[in-house]
C-alpha cells in the first residue's frame, strides 16, 4: 500500500461508517418510498414544506423561478422569502422525485454531509481518525442537532451541515493560508445562504466571526491572515447574491424588521436542560412522557451522551492546547448566547447589535455549541487512543458520580410511588422556572404528573449505570487498551438509540387528500378568486390546492399585512407570529375576498361562510383620501362607516383629478403567471384601480399595446392593497412583482461564479502539478 493509498484509507472508512449510520437510521424510510415522511405530523414539514416543495420546484421544472406567492397571507413574497430554497442545489432532488421521497432523501443526505464535515474538520487537528469519526457520529445524531427532525425544520437542518465546514475553512486559512481553504470556506458559505434559514446563516456568521478573530489574534494578528478571512463571507455573499440580495430586499418589507422584545427574547435555552447533556428524557421524552420543561425540547435539548460528555471532560483536561484551540472558550459563549434573556447579555444584544431585533429562539445556538463539545469529545477519545492509558481520575469521577445519580434516581421513584409529597411536589413548587413551562402537567394533573415524576427517576438511573459501566470500562483500558474502544462505541449507541426512539414519521396521504377535498369544495361552491381563512397547522392546504389563504406559517409575512391584521383582531403587533390562525371576522377582511373559513377535523373538511362583503379582485374607484402616514390609514380603517368600495385611501397624492360622480367603468385581469398580472381597463373618469392582493414596493406596473397610459405608478392601498392611479381612457398594463435586488443579485453571482470557476480551476491545476512534483521527488 502506497502512503497515498494509506492516508486515503481513513477517509473512505469513515465516509463508509458514515453511510451506515445513515441507513441504519434512515433505511427502513428510505425503503417505504413515498409513503412514509420523517418528522411529527402537524409540524413545520405538514405546514409549508410539504406544499413548498410541489409548488416551487413543479414550476422551476417548467423553467419559471416563484418568485411570489400567491397563495398565503393574501400575497408574499416567495423566493425572496430565503425558506423555500429553491436554488439550493440538493433541493433540486425534487424535480425528480416525489415529495416524500424527495424530503427523506434530502434529511439523510445531510446527516450525512454533517458527519463528514465534523470528521474533516477535527481530523485537521491531527486528530486520530477513529476520535474523527465518533465526533461526526456524535454529532449527527446528539439532540440539539437530530431533534430538528421532530419538527419539521427542515430548512434549519440543512442550514447547519455547511457550519462545520466554514469552521474547517477557517482553520485552514490561519494555518496554512492556502487559496484552497479560502475557495473552500466561500462554497460553504454560500451553501448555506442558499439553503435558506436566515437565523442560523446568522448565528454561524456571528460564531464563525469570533472564532476567526480568536485564531487571527493568537497567529500574530496579520493583515493577510484578516483579509483573507474576510473574503470567506464576501465570497460566498457574491455567489449567492441572486437570493442574498433578493431576499434582503424582501425582509426590507416583512415584519422581521424589528419584533418586541418579549418576542424576541422568547424561546431561549432555559439552564436548567444542562442536564439533556447526559439525561435527555428528565424533563419528558416527547414520545412516552410529554415534556414539561420550558419551552420545547427540540430545541432545549443538548443531549450529546454520558460517554461523548466523559471524553469532553477528558479532553479539556489532558488534550494539547494547541489541538483544542479555543473549543471550551467558543462553547462557554455559544452557550451564554444561547440562554439569551437569562443573563442581562441579551438585552445589551437586542438594544445595540443589529440583527438581534429580528429573530425569537436565541437557543437554537445550542447546535452550534455541540460542534465544539465534538470537537473536544474528538480530543478526549484521541488522548485516550494515542496514550493507551485512561486517567484514573476519570474512572473515580464516573464511578462517584454514577453512584450519586443512581441513588437520587432511587430516592426520586421511591418519591413517586408514595405519591410525590416528600420530593417531587415540594421541589416543583418551589422551581419559579415551571411559570414558563407546563406547570399544570406536572402540578395539578395528578397521575401525569406521577409518571413524570417516575420517568425522571428512570432517567437518572440510565444516566447513573452509564456512569458506573463507563467506569468499570475506563479501569479495564488502563489494562487492555481495546476497552478505549468499547467507551467510544457506547457513546455512539447512546446517541443512536436516542435518535432512532424520538425518531417520527407520518404518512403524507391525508395531506394530499385534504388539498384534493378543498379543490373540489371551492369549484362546487364556485369560490373563484375568494379566498378562505385557515388554521394551523392547515394553513398551507390551501397551496396544495391552488387555492387563496389568508394565512401561513412563514415568518418573512409583509409588515403592512401584520399590522393591519393586528388591526383586524385587536392583536398586538408580533401577534401573527405566534398566533394559529384568525379569530375575528372583521367586516375589513372582506377587501381581502375572504368568503370561507376551512375547518378540518382529522379528514373531515369544511367551508364556513362568513357572509362578509367581498371586494372584487379588480375595481376602479373614483373616489379617495390621501392621508400623510401608514399609522393614519389604519386609524382611518376603525371608522366603523368606511366603505372600501366607495373610497381608496392613499398616502400620497395619485395625481390625478379627483372625479365628479361615481361613475366605474370596467376592469378584467388576467394571471399570466404567480407573479406576473395582465390588466385591461376601460375608465370614463380618473379613478384608482384597487387589486386586492398585498401591496410590495416591488410591484411594478408596465404599458402595453393599445394603453392610453406611458407610466404607471403602484402605490398602496388601505394600508396594504395595491392602487394604480388611471386617467380617464382605455388602459392595457402588465403588472409584475420584480424585484430590482433580483437583476443586481443575478449579475453578481453570474460574475462571481465566473470567477470562481477560473480561480478554482488555476488552483485545482497548481495542486496537481505540486503532487506530480512532490511524486517525482526522491
Amino acid at each position: 500500500m502506497t502512503h497515498e493509498t494509506a492516508g486515503r484509507s481513513p477517509h473512505a472508512i469513515a465516509c463508509v461508517v458514515f453511510l451506515a449510520a445513515t441507513l441504519a437510521m434512515f433505511g427502513d424510510v428510505l425503503l417505504a418510498g413515498n409513503s412514509r415522511v420523517l418528522s411529527m405530523p402537524n409540524e413545520d414539514m405538514t405546514r409549508p414544506f410539504f406544499y413548498w416543495f410541489p409548488f416551487g420546484f413543479g414550476e422551476l421544472k417548467k423553467g419559471h423561478l416563484v418568485l411570489w406567492n400567491p397563495h398565503n397571507y393574501a400575497g408574499a413574497a416567495y423566493f425572496g422569502g430565503f425558506g423555500p430554497a429553491l436554488l439550493y442545489p440538493p433541493n433540486w432532488l425534487h424535480m425528480v422525485l416525489p415529495t416524500a421521497f424527495a424530503i427523506n432523501v434530502g434529511i439523510a443526505l445531510h446527516l450525512f454531509l454533517a458527519g463528514v464535515w465534523v470528521y474533516f474538520w477535527t481530523l485537521h487537528r491531527r486528530l486520530h481518525p477513529a476520535a474523527c469519526i465518533l465526533a461526526g457520529l456524535i454529532f449527527m445524531f446528539c439532540g440539539a442537532h437530530f431533534l430538528q427532525i421532530y419538527r419539521g425544520h427542515l430548512h434549519c437542518l440543512t442550514t447547519l451541515t455547511w457550519a462545520p465546514l466554514i469552521f474547517l475553512a477557517i482553520d485552514g486559512v490561519l494555518q496554512t493560508f492556502s487559496l484552497t481553504w479560502i475557495l473552500l470556506g466561500m462554497a460553504a458559505v454560500a451553501m448555506q445562504i442558499l439553503a435558506g434559514h436566515v437565523q442560523y446563516i446568522f448565528y454561524t456568521a456571528i460564531i464563525a466571526g469570533i472564532y476567526a478573530l480568536a485564531g487571527w489574534l493568537k497567529s500574530g494578528g496579520r493583515l493577510r491572515e484578516a483579509a483573507a478571512l474576510a473574503s470567506i463571507y464576501a465570497g460566498g455573499a457574491s455567489l449567492s447574491a441572486v437570493q442574498l440580495f433578493t431576499g434582503l430586499q424582501a425582509a426590507s418589507e416583512s415584519h422581521r424588521t424589528g419584533i418586541s422584545y418579549g418576542v424576541a427574547s422568547s424561546f431561549a435555552f432555559p439552564p436548567e436542560n444542562l442536564l439533556t447533556l447526559i439525561l435527555p428524557g428528565f424533563f419528558g421524552d416527547m414520545v412516552n412522557t410529554p415534556y414539561w420543561g420550558r419551552w420545547t425540547l427540540t430545541e432545549m435539548s443538548l443531549f450529546i451522551g454520558t460517554a461523548p460528555f466523559l471524553l469532553s471532560v477528558c479532553g479539556l483536561v489532558h488534550g494539547e492546547k494547541a489541538v483544542k484551540r479555543f473549543s471550551l472558550t467558543m462553547a462557554l459563549i455559544v452557550m451564554i448566547l444561547a440562554v439569551g434573556d437569562y443573563t442581562p447579555l441579551f438585552k445589551i444584544l437586542y438594544d445595540h447589535v443589529p440583527g438581534f431585533q429580528n429573530f425569537r429562539g436565541t437557543t437554537k445556538f445550542t447546535v452550534l455549541a455541540a460542534l465544539f463539545i465534538v470537537m473536544l469529545v474528538a480530543v478526549g477519545f484521541d488522548h485516550l487512543l494515542k496514550t493507551q492509558r485512561a486517567p484514573r481520575w476519570l474512572a473515580a469521577t464516573a464511578l462517584v458520580a454514577g453512584g450519586m445519580v443512581i441513588a437520587a434516581g432511587a430516592l426520586l421513584v421511591r418519591d413517586c410511588n408514595a405519591g410525590g409529597g416528600d420530593l417531587w411536589t415540594p421541589a416543583l413548587t418551589r422551581m419559579r422556572f415551571l411559570d414558563d413551562a407546563y406547570r399544570d402537567f406536572v402540578l395539578t394533573r395528578g397521575p401525569a404528573s406521577m409518571r413524570a415524576c417516575v420517568n425522571a427517576g428512570r432517567s437518572l438511573w440510565i444516566g447513573g449505570g452509564t456512569l458506573l459501566l463507563l467506569g468499570l470500562l475506563l479501569i479495564a483500558a488502563r489494562k487492555s487498551p481495546r476497552f478505549v474502544y468499547a467507551i467510544g462505541i457506547i457513546g455512539v449507541v447512546e446517541v443512536m438509540v436516542y435518535a432512532r426512539y424520538t425518531r417520527p414519521t407520518f404518512d403524507p396521504a391525508p395531506l394530499v387528500n385534504r388539498g384534493a377535498v378543498l379543490r373540489r369544495l371551492l369549484a362546487e361552491s364556485g369560490a373563484g378568486e375568494s379566498r378562505i381563512a385557515s388554521q394551523d397547522p392547515y394553513s398551507y392546504v390551501a397551496m396544495g390546492a391552488g387555492a387563496l389563504d389568508l394565512w401561513g406559517a412563514d415568518p418573512t409575512v409583509l409588515g403592512r399585512y401584520a399590522r393591519f391584521i393586528a388591526l383586524t383582531q385587536g392583536w398586538p403587533l408580533d401577534a401573527i407570529l405566534v398566533t394559529s390562525g384568525l379569530r375575528t371576522l372583521s367586516p375589513l377582511l372582506g377587501m381581502l375576498r375572504l368568503r370561507y373559513v376551512l375547518r378540518i377535523d382529522r379528514e373531515q373538511v369544511t367551508l364556513q361562510p362568513t357572509h362578509l362583503k367581498e371586494l372584487p379582485r379588480a375595481l376602479l374607484v373614483p373616489h379617495w383620501r390621501v392621508l400623510p402616514t401608514p399609522e393614519n390609514v389604519l386609524d382611518a380603517l376603525r371608522d366603523p362607516t368606511f366603505d372600501p368600495e366607495r373610497a381608496v385611501l392613499l398616502e400620497s397624492d395619485p395625481g390625478l383629478v379627483p372625479a365628479e360622480s361615481d361613475e366605474r367603468g370596467q376592469v378584467s385581469v388576467r394571471d399570466v403567471s404567480t407573479e406576473v398580472i395582465e390588466i385591461s381597463a376601460d375608465v370614463p373618469q380618473p379613478s384608482i384601480l384597487v387589486i386586492t392582493d398585498n401591496y410590495s414596493a416591488s410591484w411594478q406596473a408596465t404599458p402595453l399595446g393599445g394603453s392610453d397610459g406611458r407610466t404607471y405608478r403602484v402605490m398602496p392601498a388601505n394600508s396594504l392593497l395595491r392602487a394604480i392611479p388611471l386617467t380617464a381612457g382605455h388602459h392595457h398594463l402588465r403588472l409584475e412583482y420584480r424585484p430590482t435586488a433580483l437583476a443586481v443579485g443575478t449579475w453578481v453571482t453570474i460574475l462571481s461564479l465566473v470567477a470562481y470557476a477560473a480561480v478554482g480551476g488555476l488552483q485545482v491545476r497548481r495542486v496537481l502539478r505540486d503532487t506530480v512534483r512532490d511524486r517525482r521527488s526522491p
